[in-house]
């Protein structure tokens, strides 16, 4: 495993290449604006920053909470917060609050903007709940299985789990029921319009119609994120390396070249929307590029 310092090493190897340290520490949730380079980062002291490559480094709002889930509106201006202790916030980048509501949801937490409504669903005490949201009110809940994540898809809404025979992917709705079969121990996650299945030897990548998944073992991986045009995926481990893979390789037993980043583990792993960005979380905040 190379050192993140190694600055000769990272050019001749045409690898991950560290290029900004922001003054930001303990990131717990990433998102990058859309169309613009401009990275939003929720920290353990409840604080929101903006990271500009060029503009700096500069807080947006604080008393969040820890945050589990972020993100934000197409409009570039709504962002939503939602923390480990029981809340969640649609706030404004130019300044003040939108709406606030509670949750009770304990881990396994996933958050997003949906046309007018906003999507929580996490694991609760006595189960996995999805909630709807609109003008800040929760409009319904409802129950899930275990280990269903759910899914923006155009003006329709999904929801995925993984199964021995590959991921089943059903329209959320009044009659929405996956088939009767077992379920694998991948801990799913959205990546754009893929869905990324992680365990703690290795990952799988499913496409939107869910089947089959390439796969790779990757011991003790803790975060991942693919990248817009699905080339690219990015990776971090319980021991605070950082690798990046080609997902053309994924299948091939091609074993990335890991990068060590932190000392404690990687938290976060968050691909830009444009451009060739990939910021990662651990202790702190490290934003890489990257050459093929």
């Amino acid at each position: 495993m190379r050192e993140v310092t190694e600055a000769h090493y990272l050019h001749e190897r045409h690898g991950l290449e560290a290029v900004l340290r922001p003054p930001v520490g303990y990131p717990t949730a990433l998102a990058w604006v859309p169309r613009k380079e401009e990275l939003l980062v929720t920290t353990r002291d409840g604080k929101l920053h903006s990271v500009d490559p060029v503009l700096g480094t500069r807080v947006l709002a604080e008393d969040l909470g820890e945050a589990a889930a972020l993100d934000i509106h197409a409009d570039r201006n709504r962002f939503l917060a939602v923390s480990r202790n029981g809340s969640w916030r649609i706030g404004l980048l130019s300044g003040g609050v939108e709406f606030v509501g509670k949750h009770d949801y304990l881990g396994h937490i996933d958050a997003f903007f949906f046309g007018s409504y906003v999507i929580l669903i996490g694991d609760e005490p006595e189960g996995r709940y999805l909630l709807v949201v609109s003008d800040g009110v929760v409009r319904s809940r409802v129950r899930l299985p275990k280990n269903v994540i759910a899914l923006p898809d155009k003006r329709t809404l999904k929801l995925a789990r993984s199964t021995p025979a590959g991921l089943q992917v059903i329209p959320f709705g009044k009659d929405a029921a996956f088939k009767k079969t077992g379920r694998t121990a991948h801990v799913l996650q959205r990546a754009r319009e893929y869905i990324l299945g992680m365990t703690p030897t290795g990952i799988a990548v499913w496409t939107p119609e869910g089947g089959a998944p390439q796969s790779m073992r990757m011991p003790e991986l803790t975060a991942a994120d693919l990248c817009r045009d699905a080339k690219m995926l990015g990776m971090g481990t319980r021991h605070g390396a950082v690798a990046l893979a080609r997902l053309d390789q994924v299948d091939k037993r091609v074993h990335p070249d890991l990068v060590k980043a932190f000392d404690s583990p990687v938290t976060t792993v968050q691909f830009s929307d444009r451009g060739r960005w990939l910021a990662t979380g651990g202790e702190r905040l490290q934003i890489w590029t990257w050459e093929d």
